[in-house]
């Protein structure tokens, strides 16, 4: 049997654009968790264990001269635990109390001006100096969360080298028919005479078929026919898919796999021959 020449089935839109988009998001995730393992947790961090030192100083104050917050506040350093990796790399664990803390007119005043507000303080003012949000994270984060994201970003950066390579190799390969064969996408070429069974269960609901052959050396192999990733089943394109797989049956002689539907009920006879045997019982 002859047929009109190769049917080619590239890569579909279908597959390259949920590629890409897998691409994208695996890309974002990687960017976002490295971020904050890099800057983002720990720079909360320090806006968390600064707001502490805030909420201190609005306890403290109440009652001491000048001389006494002066020498108080002089001594205080913001209360960041003494744990490697939580804090940014130019932010000491020592750092010293902001300056408008440690000056006791400066902080009087606001203390006496802003003392029904909820933020402590000069909270407000320094936090916008700051470029911060003025509501400060809910918690701090210890070594092992922030190494989470860096663990994450690991993970994230894996799956996006994944996503680009299969993308790159699918973009370069196809699957193709002729008179003699099916050329499968990895450049296998499939004799047809060769070809002992076919298993077209997931055909009709996935586009997915599975041939098993005889290779050169004797062994039992197999190959995909993936019809939505190569050449799909759009009719406005003349279902090339679809095609495919249908010459390689009308070449085929081996066993075929088909899907097994559920057994019909009885014929209308059966059912009328079974309620006429009851009425006699």
């Amino acid at each position: 049997m002859t047929d009109e020449g190769p049917i080619i089935c590239r890569p579909t839109k279908w597959f390259l654009w949920r590629a890409v988009a897998m691409l994208l998001m695996f890309g974002v995730f990687f960017v976002l968790f490295i971020k904050d393992w890099r800057v983002g947790y720990p720079r909360k961090n320090v806006v968390y264990y600064t707001y502490q030192a805030f909420e201190t100083a609005r306890k403290e104050f109440k009652g001491k001269s000048a001389s006494e917050w002066e020498s108080f506040a002089r001594d205080q350093t913001i209360p960041y635990p003494d744990e490697p990796g939580i804090l940014p790399a130019d932010v000491s664990v020592d750092s010293p109390w902001p300056e408008a803390l440690r000056d006791y007119e400066t902080y009087r005043k606001a203390y006496e001006g802003e003392r029904d507000q909820t933020a402590p303080p000069m909270w407000l003012d320094y936090s916008n100096a700051q470029g911060w949000d003025s509501k400060p994270p809910e918690k701090a984060y210890d070594a092992g969360k922030i190494s989470e994201q860096l663990y994450y970003g690991i993970g994230a950066g894996v799956l996006t080298l994944i996503a680009l390579f299969y993308l790159v190799r699918t973009q370069g390969r196809s699957m193709m028919v002729d008179d003699e064969g099916y050329v499968a996408p990895g450049g296998a070429r499939i004799p047809f005479g060769r070809i002992r069974r076919i298993d077209k269960r997931k055909w009709e609901s996935k586009g997915l078929a599975y041939l098993y052959y005889e290779a050169e050396g004797g062994e039992e192999r197999k190959a995909k026919v993936d019809g939505m990733v190569y050449g799909q089943f759009k009719e406005e394109d003349g279902a090339p898919a679809e095609q495919l797989f249908q010459r390689i049956l009308r070449n085929f002689s081996g066993e075929l796999i088909e899907l097994e539907l559920p057994a019909a009920a009885g014929s209308g006879a059966e059912a009328d021959a079974g309620e006429a045997k009851e009425k006699q019982d």
